[in-house]
């Protein structure tokens, strides 16, 4: 039996498109009844198409009957199963009707037909085109697609000449034990040429750190259809946690005074110290966390500035949400600077050099581990997080570590 799946775009309840139909009494005030025309309104007309990446925008003129409300296209997607979806009438624009229907896995024809409809659902015959897609994005991609060693990690490199966006997907597992495996995907975004820092984390607190992995890459769209996966084989280089008993965040205060380490802090609604505060990123114990202030209101952007003493060559950061909460943050930026940088009291002068934008889990417990995109020495370290960044309305991270290289 074939699947059936419905998208409806702008479809105006049922109750609304008999109103917009002129829905009138009969003039039987006796019965009290009302007749709509449901007759079934004329075809649809000049269809045409024209082919994108795995998908195809058709057009078509719609018909001027009274009855008409909207439209519906029938046809196979890339598992063969039956599907339709409906276009409101008022989705046309000029009389003209435009859609892309995408998801498509080949240039193989598609075959489209598109029913004009009744508020009731009665037509005539359809309207048939045989559409035939453009090549999908994804396999394109996936031709592009490579892993190559880095500090803790590997990084991935993709060129999407597109206008798609795809998905870049890995699948990975310890070469000496392959029950320590994970899966880990990211977004190449159209017209681009560049390279991410992929952790290969296995559980929430450990990744493949110095030791041969077996990783298999493709790519993939937002239908889930997928490239052949492709395997290599690579080892990541050896990192190690940096010692953070002298770290502080500068300007530190038990209140709920901003200072120039931090945007806020929940000082007293979570519990007794060091819940709620910074410094509860660094005590090492999961339970507690740093939660942006919410009994005196604050707002995005947010951020932390950690003070580790003296200059360390940084490779790595690790950070923790708070354990089972995901109303926390989806995306966070960094930056280094040295001591020589950091000149005066106002940190938003220093000579900050940024380490990337990172998409961030939220409803994950792991240690999520980031890459810097310049290894060198630094003191200070920032997390910033913007309003784009915003998953929920705080941010909430129990705790924060910093790596480095080890070979």
């Amino acid at each position: 039996m074939n699947t059936l799946t419905v998208k409806t775009r702008k479809l105006i309840p049922m109750l609304g498109l008999a109103m917009m139909l002129g829905m009138s009494a009969c003039g039987d005030e006796s019965e009290g009844k009302a007749s709509i025309n449901d007759s079934a309104p004329a075809q649809v007309s000049d269809v045409n198409y024209v082919a994108g990446p795995g998908e195809v925008t058709l057009t078509w003129k719609i018909p001027a009957s009274e009855s008409f409300m909207y439209s519906k296209v029938v046809y196979k997607n890339a598992k063969g199963e039956e599907v339709y979806k409906m276009y409101s009438k008022d989705h046309a624009k000029d009389g003209i009707m435009t859609e892309t229907i995408g998801g498509f896995a080949s240039v193989d024809p598609v075959d489209f037909n598109i029913y004009a409809c009744s508020v009731r659902g009665n037509h005539l015959e359809a309207q048939k085109i045989s559409a035939v897609p453009g090549a999908p994005a994804f396999l394109a991609v996936a031709q592009s697609i490579d892993a190559e060693p880095a500090w803790g990690g590997v990084s991935v490199s993709y060129n999407n000449e597109t206008v798609a966006s795809v998905n870049v997907v890995l699948k990975y597992h310890l070469k000496s034990d392959a029950s320590k495996s994970g899966e880990y995907s990211f977004v190449a975004a159209p017209n681009t040429n560049s390279s991410q820092f992929v952790g290969l984390t296995v559980s929430n607190n450990e990744f493949i750190n110095g030791e041969e992995a077996v990783i298999e890459l493709a790519a993939a769209d937002a239908d889930g259809n997928s490239s052949e996966p492709r395997t290599i084989e690579t080892r990541t280089k050896r990192v190690e946690k940096l010692d953070r008993t002298n770290w502080t965040f500068p300007g530190f205060a038990d209140n709920y005074d901003a200072q120039i380490g931090y945007s806020s802090q929940e000082a007293g609604g979570e519990g007794g110290f060091p819940r709620g505060r910074v410094v509860a990123m660094l005590d090492g114990d999961e339970g507690t966390f740093w939660h942006t202030s919410w009994k005196q209101p604050s707002s995005y952007p947010h951020f932390f500035i950690i003070d580790m003493g003296e200059e360390k060559t940084v490779s790595n950061v690790t950070i923790r949400r708070r354990g089972g909460n995901n109303g926390t943050n989806i995306g966070q930026t960094f930056y280094t600077c040295t001591t020589a940088s950091a000149n005066g009291s106002s940190p938003d002068e220093w000579g900050w050099v940024n380490q990337g934008w990172y998409p961030f889990d939220r409803n994950s417990d792991a240690h999520q581990l980031f890459g810097m995109t310049q290894v060198e020495n630094t003191r200070y370290i920032k997390v910033y997080f913007s309003e784009k960044d915003k998953g929920g309305d705080f941010v909430m991270i129990s705790e924060f570590n910093a790596y480095t290289p080890a070979e």
